[in-house]
């Protein structure tokens, strides 16, 4: 009983161990598992750390990201002076306007463009120039309304979208009042500026649905209000796209004109009336269209300097005639100048070299313009005056009375030669009228050292009023054909 009692005892001493032993084991896993769990929620609270703080710098860059967008977009729609939207953000809301319109509405498109800025930007330079437009966009505001988009294109030119149109005559009337506010001059801290608009003016959806349509629509009406003489408005017509097209074929035939030298050049003898003879003969252009006929100068000169054509017509022109001047070295050449050529420094200084290259006496030279050309701007055309007869050029005013030239202007001039249209002034008024008129002009010229010479003169009649007059010297259909540089004698 006592072997069993103690055999019970050690077994129960065993178990009793295992049981101590396992929970110590038990309660060592226990504080293991916990020691871990803390380990890892300690890793979880760093990991949670840098998760806000990577989140903290992610919302940052995306602040930074965000407000470079907003700076690109500013910088890609609006323009940098005025900070009117520019051409690519009128696009886009033309193009919006364009695809939300319902049948019953219309709008407006306006393409505003500056009169002779050019000349102004020349005189008073770039950045007096940046004063004058911020005043101009004023201006501008000042006429539009709450249903009205501004924007500003390159340089001079806006653009305003009208919306909620119920009567064109209230777009018109809008119009009218842009143009007359430009009337008034701009106080700017240079001086007081007068700057006229030109406006092209169209209407969707009866000009075009798509905006690239309405934008070329409203360009080409434009081009007709500065073809009218500025300071004017002019709504797009269908007759407007078919002239476009043949401007687009007249550029293409004039190009090759220059580039074949098929541009005919004669010269008319400016004649001595007393006695028939000439030493001095005056450049004539002519281009040759065939079917379409043959061209005067002044039919496609004016062309030419709206396309820019000019230079390369002047400078070609130039280098063929110093070529033929060479066949008749003994007499005068009178070479007309287009205004888009006397003005530009780089082609007088080309003219000035390739005279000299051809090695041709430029005393025989006389380079001519137009009196209303010189009185557009008469104190730069004063400028180039001086600077031709100081390199030897001779210089003549063509069509002298045609621009308002007054004695004073003609006193303060260097000698240079004039000339008068006579077939002008007797189809405006009758031979005794202007026999008196001339018999003065031709007094005073000859007085302040400037010679005369008339032009038009197309029978014995008109050059009977020249003699009349006081005149001696002539030129026209009367004396015979335009003359060949071979033919020159």
């Amino acid at each position: 009983m006592t072997t069993l009692l103690y055999a019970v005892i050690g077994i129960m001493t065993v178990i009793a161990a295992g049981l101590f032993f396992s929970r110590n084991k038990i309660l060592r896993e226990k504080k293991d598992a916990e020691k871990k769990l803390k380990d890892t929620l300690s890793a979880l609270d760093n990991v949670y750390s840098e998760i806000n703080t990577t989140q903290e710098e992610l919302n940052m860059k995306y602040r930074e990201i965000k407000a470079s967008e907003d700076k690109i977009k500013k910088l890609a729609y609006e323009d940098a002076l005025t900070g009117l939207p520019n051409g690519i953000a009128f696009n886009e809301m033309l193009t919006h306007i364009l695809e939300t319109l319902r049948k019953e509405e219309s709008i407006g498109i306006m393409y505003v463009d500056l009169d002779n800025f050019k000349q102004i930007d020349d005189l008073w330079g770039h950045a007096k120039c940046e004063e004058l437009i911020l005043d101009v966009s004023h201006r501008l505001r000042q006429n539009l309304d709450e249903n009205d988009y501004l924007a500003k294109l390159s340089g001079d030119e806006f653009m305003i979208l009208s919306q909620n149109i119920i009567d064109l005559t209230d777009f018109n009337e809008k119009i009218k009042r842009i143009g007359t506010s430009f009337r008034f001059p701009f106080i700017t801290s240079f001086g007081q500026v007068v700057v006229t608009t030109s406006i092209g003016a169209a209407v969707a959806p009866r000009d075009g649905v798509k905006a690239d349509l309405i934008i070329k629509n409203v360009t080409a009406a434009l081009t007709e209000a500065k073809h009218l003489g500025k300071d004017n408005y002019c709504y797009y017509s269908e007759e407007m796209s078919e002239k476009e097209l043949e401007n687009i074929e007249l550029q293409s035939s004039l190009t090759n004109a220059i580039k074949n030298d098929s541009i005919l050049i004669k010269y008319s003898p400016i004649f001595d009336i007393s006695n028939k003879t000439y030493d001095t003969v005056r450049l004539r252009l002519l281009w040759d269209r065939g079917e379409k006929g043959v061209w005067r100068a002044r039919k496609f000169i004016s062309f030419a300097e709206k396309t820019g054509q000019i230079l390369a017509l002047g400078e070609n022109t130039i280098r063929r005639v110093c070529e033929e001047i060479k066949k008749f070295p003994n007499k005068n050449v009178v070479l007309p100048l287009a205004r888009r050529l006397v003005l530009n420094y780089d082609f007088r200084n080309k003219l000035y070299a390739i005279v000299e290259e051809a090695g041709i006496n430029v005393k025989k030279i006389i380079i001519e313009v137009d009196e209303n050309i010189l009185m557009e701007d008469l104190p730069e055309y004063s400028f180039v005056i001086e600077e031709m007869l100081e390199r030897g050029f001779g210089f003549r005013i063509g069509r002298y009375g045609s621009g308002g030239m007054s004695m004073d202007i003609l006193k303060n001039l260097p000698s240079v030669q004039l000339s008068i249209s006579i077939s002008r002034l007797l189809e405006e008024n009758e031979d005794a009228e202007v026999i008196e008129y001339l018999k003065i002009v031709v007094d005073v010229a000859e007085k302040l050292g400037h010679s005369i010479s008339f032009s038009g003169v197309s029978d014995d009649e008109v050059e009977r009023v020249v003699v009349a007059s006081g005149g001696k010297m002539a030129e026209g259909t009367y004396y015979g054909m335009l003359l060949e540089a071979d033919e020159i004698r």
